[in-house]
């Protein structure tokens, strides 16, 4: 088989993922900028942070030398994301908040663009975790 098998290529699926993950490392910087919620900044938050921040840098670095584990780690960390700024935004439709107090709009709107970019990084590392092991088949000896 080749890379090109599929409806994407493996290194169309490598670019969004790299994309992706520097997207969600920018969006994920602007809770601090930009949120004035008091719990972002509370011990348990910054830990979460702080752990978000080195899964989504040891998955960069990893997909830049186009190993498996790097797509992996950035499909957790793309569900992960996902999840949390979807329960962030849970209050627009059941208009009660589960873990912290109510986002205001600019929040709301910074959500949702990260749930595509999340969604669309947890798509690309999906693909690129299984076409990788084609590409590299094809290139050995």
């Amino acid at each position: 088989m080749t890379s090109n098998n599929g409806r994407t290529r493996f290194s169309t699926n490598h670019r969004l993922v790299l994309f992706c993950l520097f997207s969600l490392v920018l969006i994920g910087t602007t809770y601090y900028y930009l949120d004035d919620r008091k719990e972002i900044r509370q011990t348990q938050w910054l830990v979460a942070s702080i752990l978000w921040y080195i899964a989504i840098s040891f998955s960069i670095i990893k997909v830049f030398h186009k190993l498996r584990i790097g797509y992996l780690v950035a499909g957790i960390a793309s569900w992960t994301t996902l999840a949390f700024w979807m329960i962030d935004n849970y209050y627009t439709v059941f208009h009660t908040t589960v873990i912290a107090s109510r986002p205001d709009y600019i929040m709301t709107v910074r959500n949702f663009v990260g749930v595509g970019i999340a969604s669309l990084g947890i798509l690309s590392s999906h693909n690129a975790f299984h076409k990788i092991k084609h590409v590299k088949s094809t290139h050995a000896p």
